[in-house]
């Protein structure tokens, strides 16, 4: 009879539950929200105008929808943060704040920097490495939008939980 050690039992059993929860939810305290019980819910975070900063937001807002009870707005979510961020380091100046706010009809993804520039949306050529991020960001979200502040921008947009 082969023999194992606990340890050996115990990454076992940890592997497994990252591969099926990737967010972590399951083994914080707590529960997850059936959509009926959620509300509304809300969370930020701003950090510096760096690359590594688009994983950090992919990941508070895979865990945010994941201790909502959202978890299947995870997929589209993601990568309209990844777009919104990107947009933000290469086109804005400074600190870059995201809110997510979940509601019973909507996740609303706002970003938020302190450039200038406004978005505008662009035909990429096929050849072209970048340029198809307001497109993607048209095509998952019913609407999207830009508000001027005095010190910058905030670009937002709305994923319909129907």
């Amino acid at each position: 009879m082969p023999v194992t050690s606990t340890a050996h039992q115990n990454r076992a059993r940890q592997a497994e539950k990252e591969r099926t929860d990737p967010s972590g939810a399951e083994r914080r305290p707590g529960r997850t929200l059936e959509a009926a019980d959620r509300g509304a819910w809300s969370a930020t975070a701003s950090f510096p105008p760096q690359p590594r900063n688009v994983g950090r937001a992919r990941r508070l807002t895979r865990t945010a929808l994941a201790a909502w009870g959202a978890s299947q707005l995870t997929d589209c979510a993601e990568l309209l943060v990844s777009e919104l961020v990107t947009n933000a380091l290469r086109y804005g100046h400074g600190a870059i704040s995201i809110t997510l706010a979940l509601t019973d009809s909507a996740l609303q993804i706002s970003v938020a920097d302190f450039g200038r520039g406004l978005p505008q949306p662009r035909e990429a050529a096929e050849e072209d490495p970048s340029g198809r991020g307001l497109a993607i960001v048209s095509a998952l979200c019913e609407q999207w939008t830009v508000t001027t502040r005095l010190t910058g921008k905030t670009v937002s947009c709305w994923l319909e939980l129907s």
